[in-house]
């Protein structure tokens, strides 16, 4: 058993130093860091060697480059319009994107793969912003560790980019940083992190395919209006032919377009400024959140992506020892949907009174019949977090199923649009060198 000597900042934020018994620096690292003692220098009794995952260097650094890190700061803010990390990013309502989430999920791992090795987080960090290579992931670590070693909480420090990491990354974090229980709380969220992100990429692969035939069909056809009906049409004037039904379908239909398409564009440009004005009021933003739930397909998929995101940061919270209370009220704050809000708030308030958990969801329908049966199995054996966890795992397979179904019509009504172009052209170009054969035989 060796004695250590460590220094951490207390809740008054002064630095106050102690010693801890510990058969090696890893194990005092560790029990220091269950009892939520963040350490600043950790090193052997009667020993002049520092940790190597020490702050006191940085700290020393802090006091006589001032200078230096005011530059930084201002550097940050110029640049901040683009990568979204400025000092003043705590004030602003930004909601995270897929670029930003990538980018805090790079992060996260780096975090992770460090901190499961016994590193403390700000050592973490500090190593981190000190050896990245990517611009934007190095300025986002940097601005991080400044928070840190000011004596910030990582939760808070993400909570402070909401453009990198959402409110459900910096709630659960929170709560393992509560616990103490924060290795795996991290490995839940990287895992939760990749799951969303690749569900995005998969709705954006899905479209992007019928997109992709959508745009050629209509370069096919503008071609065609523009290039070959003149020339067909020019021949059929000058041979005295007339013109074929398909030819006069197209030309129609192109005018009519030409006609009204910028006032088409015009009444989809206002109506689209206006919903988003709407949304930003209680009442609009209530009723679209119920219309996207009562839309074909796209409902549904939004609905499983709920259930997905809900279950499994329940099951990660009741997992590192969250009570049931907690864990539901942070689950509601990382709720977007209001209507999905307001009854998981109802169904909230009865467990808080002593319903069941699932009795309190059927009241309020925010699950599928078949999984509040098996979360009442759950509740009754006592392993709510393990049925929950397998319960989502139901919700994911579900949302992948109709993902692919999403693919396939759309995919299917793109093909479907792009030949009937196609073969509508290809009818008037034939029927419109039969109508010059016949011209020519007479």
């Amino acid at each position: 058993m060796q004695t250590f000597n460590y220094s951490y900042r207390n809740q008054d934020g002064k630095i106050t130093k102690a010693t801890i018994d510990a058969t090696d620096r890893k194990k005092a690292l560790f029990c220091l860091r269950g009892q939520g003692i963040s350490v600043l220098d950790i090193c052997e009794k009667n020993s002049a060697h520092k940790s190597h995952y020490s702050f006191s260097e940085n700290i020393f650094k802090k006091l006589f480059t001032n200078r230096l890190i005011k530059n930084d700061i201002q550097e940050d803010s110029n640049s901040s319009h683009q990568k979204g990390i400025n000092k003043n990013q705590s004030t602003k309502k930004l909601s995270s994107n897929f670029k930003g989430e990538c980018i805090g999920l790079k992060l996260l791992k780096r975090i992770f793969e460090l901190h499961k090795s016994g590193m403390q987080i700000g050592d973490a960090m500090r190593i981190i912003q000190s050896r990245i290579k990517d611009s934007t992931l190095k300025a986002l670590s940097k601005s991080i560790w400044r928070d840190l070693s000011e004596g910030i909480t990582l939760a808070k420090a993400l909570a402070k980019r909401p453009y990198f990491f959402s409110p459900s990354v910096s709630h659960v974090i929170e709560a393992g940083e509560a616990t103490g229980n924060l290795t795996p709380v991290l490995e839940k969220v990287i895992q939760y992190l990749e799951e969303k992100i690749l569900i995005r990429k998969k709705m954006k692969a899905s479209m992007a395919y019928p997109a992709f035939i959508s745009v050629i069909a209509f370069l096919v056809v503008i071609f065609f209006l523009t290039v070959l009906l003149p020339q067909i049409q020019s021949m059929l004037e000058q041979l005295g032919g007339e013109m074929t039904w398909s030819a006069k379908l197209l030309i129609e239909g192109s005018g009519l377009m030409i006609a009204i398409g910028p006032f088409l564009l015009i009444t989809t440009i206002f109506l689209i400024i206006f919903i988003n004005s709407w949304k930003k009021t209680e009442v609009g933003r209530k009723i679209i959140d119920t219309w996207t739930l009562k839309l074909p397909i796209l409902g549904n998929i939004y609905y499983y992506s709920y259930l997905y995101q809900t279950g499994n940061l329940i099951s990660t919270l009741m997992h590192n020892g969250i009570n049931t209370t907690e864990t539901l009220e942070l689950t509601e704050k990382t709720i977007n949907n209001t209507y999905i809000k307001e009854k998981f708030k109802l169904a909230r308030n009865q467990i808080n009174e002593g319903a069941s958990i699932s009795n309190a969801f059927r009241n309020h329908n925010l699950m599928p019949e078949i999984a509040l049966d098996i979360l009442s199995v759950g509740e009754n054996s006592g392993e709510i977090s393990k049925t929950i966890e397998e319960i989502t795992e139901g919700f994911r397979d579900e949302l992948s199923q109709k993902l692919n179904r999403l693919t396939t019509i759309v995919s299917s009504l793109a093909l479907g649009f792009a030949f009937s172009l196609v073969g509508l052209i290809a009818i008037g170009i034939v029927t419109s060198v039969f109508e010059v054969s016949k011209t020519l035989s007479i």
